[in-house]
């Protein structure tokens, strides 16, 4: 989604609230990262919440911002409620506390641009209530990091797109914004049935208010960075989470998802059934019509290197979305940071 941004007059006072669970191997390179944000000191406060660490995670992020006043260390409350849990309940503590009107929030293995806030500032209008924004892979030489670094700029610029339709599909909690009237106005977390995805149950909240616009921006300098997954369990684990909290999605959700795994069917299986000229033929509209999508994505954040491993990356997205939904069959529960839901 392709936006001119707002050049407001006076700048808001901006809460970033970074939830870590068992982050010691990540949350220096987060750390450093804010560090060096382009913003205001007196109108920045960055909030590192220890969400019921087991290891020395809080320890070291006090031990990393010791000399730095504008960060806060808090650890995750304890809640009653059947709606705060593991993560929503980290950052709705945080919120609690907060000082800020604009609340943005990463996570602990993701770094961020020096001009990440202000950017991302800019595309607060009068009515705008969440800001959603992009995030890559961190690639290194590792075939299976630029596959899932291909598959997220996929999948978010469907999900950009959806937004320019006024349909919105998804989001992700590591480069998400909102104001805190906004998250007051739908009530917070606490009003949320809890979900493993709580940061697109809260964007589908606050979507639902006609009062609020939800943007989703393409925009470069609003860019966050991720670690991938280690492996291919992992990376299971996270899609299955993904999935399981994008149940119930709105219509074009359901549509782009079923496209999508007919799609695969025919990729892996379609020379079966079909005459193999027409199988090439639709493989080659379906393999053009992608190129284009993602081609102003990867052009925007400088990704073009990506492009000559669309054909393994057709062959790998088939491969866990085909399999993805059939995992259901076997194991229910999602398992994500240590924690089982």
């Amino acid at each position: 989604m392709n936006l001119k941004k707002n050049n407001p007059e006076s700048l808001p006072a901006v809460s970033v609230i970074v939830a870590a669970r068992n982050e010691t191997q990540t949350i220096s390179r987060c750390v450093r990262s804010l560090s060096k944000l382009n913003y205001p000191s007196d109108l920045l406060e960055i909030i590192l919440v220890n969400d019921n660490s087991t290891d020395n995670t809080f320890e070291l992020m006090k031990e990393l911002t010791k000399d730095l006043d504008y960060f806060k260390i808090i650890n995750s409350g304890k809640s009653d409620s059947v709606n705060l849990k593991g993560k929503a309940n980290a950052i709705n503590t945080a919120i609690e506390q907060c000082k800020g009107d604009l609340i943005i929030s990463t996570d602990a293995d993701c770094e961020v641009y020096e001009n990440w806030i202000i950017n991302t500032v800019n595309y607060y209008y009068e009515n705008t209530g969440m800001v959603c924004g992009f995030t890559k892979i961190k690639s290194d030489n590792s075939l299976f990091a630029k596959m899932q670094n291909l598959d997220w700029m996929y999948l978010l610029t469907l999900a950009s797109s959806s937004a320019g339709l006024k349909m919105i599909m998804s989001c992700l909690g590591n480069n998400l914004s909102f104001t805190k009237n906004a998250y007051n106005e739908v009530g917070g977390y606490k009003s949320i049935s809890f979900s493993v995805t709580e940061d697109l149950a809260l964007m589908r909240k606050i979507n639902s208010q006609p009062v609020f616009e939800v943007l989703y921006p393409l925009d470069r300098e609003c860019l966050a960075e991720t670690l991938p997954c280690n492996d291919v369990r992992e990376m299971f684990s996270q899609k299955r989470r993904w999935l399981r909290g994008g149940i119930g999605i709105n219509l074009l959700g359901y549509i782009v998802a079923i496209e999508l795994y007919l799609q695969n069917i025919l990729l892996v299986s379609g020379f079966l059934f079909l005459n193999f000229k027409i199988y090439l033929i639709l493989i080659l509209i379906k393999s053009i019509s992608e190129l284009m999508l993602l081609s102003f994505t990867l052009q925007r954040f400088e990704l073009m290197s990506l492009y000559k491993y669309y054909p393994m990356f057709s062959l790998y997205f088939a491969f866990y979305g085909l399999t993805l939904p059939l995992s259901f069959f076997f194991k229910k529960k999602i398992r994500w940071k240590g924690a089982e839901y």
